[in-house]
């Protein structure tokens, strides 16, 4: 039985909050639903009044939400994620419309985001540190920084969203979430059932066009932005976040490479991996965008992982049995076309004709590229979406080699029986995550982040409350004990 819903949350009207109120616009956008390129609802753009509202209040709220406890910021949050239960499926639902995520994945999305990351990130702890030295005491305690900003990205909304606003909130920060345009609606609803639990300023939200996130990155009251997106704009944050040294996590693009060895079995590890490239519809930064596949068995593993491929189902979100959607936007549609159309132009095989399968959708057969180029699109570009390539390599010294060949560096995979090669493989990966014998799947109580060009700390983990704070260290002596040295 669903949880009873206290109030009554309209899912079909949306509003940027702003100091704990429900605020619209002069000027509105709307996302489309990527399985059938059909309008979905007005929501409002932020002006630069809004946003500097939302600063303010925000940082009038700091005053008092940094003077809480750890416990009682905790007992609020818990009080919101109860709030949130009775929605999880009507969230689930925006999550499918907006993103084009199949409904099982939508809805599995809602409840890690808003059940499970609630129950773990509200439970962190965070205590002063004791360290006793030869002539003093030191105590390092962990202050607050002051507003957050969340910028997130379209291909997990709500995942994104709460894996950063909820450690900065148990810190004693205040947080703005910014949800990406073209998928907005699911944060907003999100952040909107807040008000009422937690004091106004404490948690907004804010959306916009594009020149919201340079506003906010920019602003002199923003403390640390936390940000997950591309490469591109990933160092355009950091440059503008300079200017005022604001703290920045950035979690930014992958080009994972997976690293197959001759001694798996076929049959078991080829669905897993290639699952590993088109989950999310190879949406997914820490997804597999390059395949290595040892000499010996390459053409028994490629039949193996195409077969796998040609029995995902691809279709709307709302459709039974569908593992791939649509692409979500006719931006990054027409990326995955044409780094598709270069493979062919260049004469690549491919297995998958990266057919446009439904016109009124961005839907594309998922494609693997037959061993192109080291140097071709395919390889060296973040396809992200359901087009991945596929080469042999015949020692670890040239697969290792391949595989560090990029300037980002966010995660892979080996697989192998012999788990002693496999960790020899994996140290030598210069990427932030390597996962042995399974798919990459990324979790919120273990620290996320990439090396390179992949990003800038980590999140998520035990220590996901430090992040977002500042360290001060008291030293202690006896009164008249100090000495100059």
């Amino acid at each position: 039985m669903a949880p009873a819903r206290t109030t009554e949350v309209d899912f079909t009207q949306f509003y940027n909050i702003v100091n704990g109120e429900k605020r619209s616009s002069k000027e509105f956008l709307h996302g489309f639903n990527p399985s059938t390129q059909q309008d979905l609802w007005d929501v409002p753009i932020a002006s630069a009044k809004d946003i500097e509202d939302t600063i303010q209040a925000a940082k009038t709220a700091f005053k008092s939400w940094s003077k809480t406890t750890l416990q009682e910021r905790s007992v609020l949050l818990k009080k919101y994620a109860a709030a949130i239960k009775p929605y999880l499926g009507d969230l689930g639902d925006l999550v499918m419309k907006e993103i084009g995520k199949p409904k099982g994945f939508a809805h599995h999305e809602a409840h890690y985001a808003c059940a499970e990351a609630f129950e773990f990130f509200t439970n962190l702890t965070l205590e002063d540190e004791v360290v006793q030295g030869e002539d003093r005491e030191y105590v390092l305690r962990y202050q607050p920084l002051g507003v957050v900003a969340a910028i997130c990205p379209w291909n997990y909304p709500l995942g994104q969203a709460t894996m950063k606003f909820l450690p900065g909130l148990m810190a004693g920060n205040t947080v703005i979430v910014k949800p990406s345009p073209f998928s907005p609606y699911s944060a907003l609803k999100l952040v909107e059932i807040a008000q009422g639990i937690l004091p106004p300023g404490v948690l907004s939200v804010l959306n916009g066009n594009d020149n919201l996130g340079p506003l906010l990155t920019t602003h002199p009251s923003i403390a640390k932005i936390s940000f997950a997106g591309s490469v591109a704009t990933g160092k355009k944050i950091a440059e503008a976040a300079a200017k005022t040294l604001k703290r920045v996590t950035l979690e930014l693009g992958g080009n994972d490479a997976t690293i197959v060895c001759k001694d798996v079995d076929i049959e078991k590890a080829a669905p897993q991996v290639i699952l590993g490239a088109f989950f999310n519809t190879g949406q997914v930064c820490a997804g597999t965008k390059r395949i290595y596949i040892h000499e010996d068995i390459y053409p028994q593993f490629l039949e193996a992982i195409a077969k796998a491929a040609r029995s995902f189902k691809v279709g709307a979100s709302d459709a039974e049995g569908v593992t791939i959607g649509p692409v979500q936007n006719e931006m990054q549609y027409n990326k995955v076309k044409s780094i598709f159309e270069d493979s062919k132009t260049q004469g690549h095989k491919t297995i998958g004709n990266g057919a446009v399968i439904d016109k009124k959708g961005f839907f594309f057969e998922p494609t693997i590229v037959d061993q192109p180029p080291a140097n071709s699109r395919i390889v060296t570009e973040e396809q992200f979406g359901p087009i991945v390539p596929s080469m042999p390599w015949s020692t670890e010294e040239e697969v290792i080699e391949l595989a560090n060949d990029s300037e980002m560096g966010l995660g892979a995979s080996v697989w192998s029986n012999d788990l002693d090669q496999a960790t020899r493989i994996a140290k030598q990966l210069d990427v932030g995550s390597v996962h042995i014998n399974s798919m990459e799947k990324v979790s919120i109580k273990i620290p996320f982040g990439g090396h390179k060009e992949s990003g800038i700390g980590v999140e998520g983990g035990p220590g996901a409350i430090k992040t977002y704070c500042d360290l001060q260290v008291l030293h202690y002596y006896k009164a008249g004990d100090a000495q100059v040295h």
